[in-house]
């Protein structure tokens, strides 16, 4: 096991953290596998995994910079809240689909029956003017 320095970005906000795992890639899924993929977002948008050796190049140095660190477990805590916010639009969102289809079908019930009612009308009508 080695450990890494982790930058992962979640809801546009890049965090620091550092996690133990045996290879880079293998840092970068510890974080990754917890994100969901919504129906227009991902719950880590971003991230990148640095080993000792390359945490002394200016793309680390920099973003680092502009990251906020967190342990790994608060950053676990971050990425669920952000999870629930996705699964919560992405329901709301099949929600308002189902409503709207709801609303298609009935606009097309309604419609017959005005069409049926104007038969009847007309049958009534004629009849009475008979």
């Amino acid at each position: 096991m080695k450990a890494y320095m982790i930058i992962a970005t979640v809801n546009g906000i890049d965090y620091l953290t550092k996690v133990n795992a045996e290879t880079e890639s293998g840092a970068e899924h510890m974080v990754l596998d917890l994100s969901v993929c919504g129906m227009h977002t991902y719950g880590v948008t971003a991230c990148m995994a640095y080993d000792d050796k390359s945490m002394k190049y200016d793309t680390f140095i920099y973003s680092e910079l502009a990251a906020e660190p967190v342990g790994f477990e608060a950053l676990k805590e971050i990425i669920a809240a952000r999870n629930a916010e996705i699964l919560e639009k992405d329901a709301a969102e099949r929600r308002i689909s189902e409503i709207e289809q709801s609303m298609k079908e009935l606009q097309k019930e309604l419609e017959q029956g005005m069409k049926e009612l104007q038969k009847e009308l007309e049958q009534a009508k004629a009849i009475l003017s008979a």
